[in-house]
């Protein structure tokens, strides 16, 4: 009897080490590449337009980024909290927004294509969250 515990205890350790091990190294490397770039954003407000220039970095602290407003409304602001888990990219940033150009903070998330952002940002302080997409520049 001790023996087949014995057994089972081994196949179970096998196991779980064999699983672990194929979670680990079996997992695709994040490719920060894919979010890395100057892009050009097109936000869709109900009807109204606004376009954003964003550049996207890979550092040695991670990535970082600014954002500009294309007229020149507001200018290479810092991008924060930025997050990419190798499909979806996060960021922060707080600019003035319309309709009372108050500084607010505004919140992003795109899903990252092949040369393509889609997604949306959000101003929660007007309640407002409205559809993005952004294209690399060439």
């Amino acid at each position: 009897m001790k023996a087949i515990r014995g057994r089972v205890l081994i196949f179970c350790l096998l196991f779980v080490f064999g699983l672990s091990f194929s979670v680990l190294f079996g997992q695709e490397k994040l490719n920060p590449e894919k979010a890395v770039g100057e892009w050009n954003l097109e936000i869709d407000a109900g009807g109204e337009y606004y376009y954003l220039n964003m550049t996207i970095e890979n550092t040695n602290e991670g990535l970082r980024g600014t954002i500009s407003e294309e007229s020149g409304y507001f200018q290479d602001l810092a991008l924060s909290n930025i997050v990419f888990d190798g499909e979806m990219l996060k960021f922060e940033f707080t600019a003035p927004t319309p309709p009372d150009d108050y500084e607010r903070l505004v919140k992003a998330e795109f899903k990252v294509g092949e040369n393509r952002l889609e997604g949306y940002m959000s101003a929660e302080d007007l309640g407002l969250t409205v559809s993005a997409t952004a294209t690399r520049k060439k």
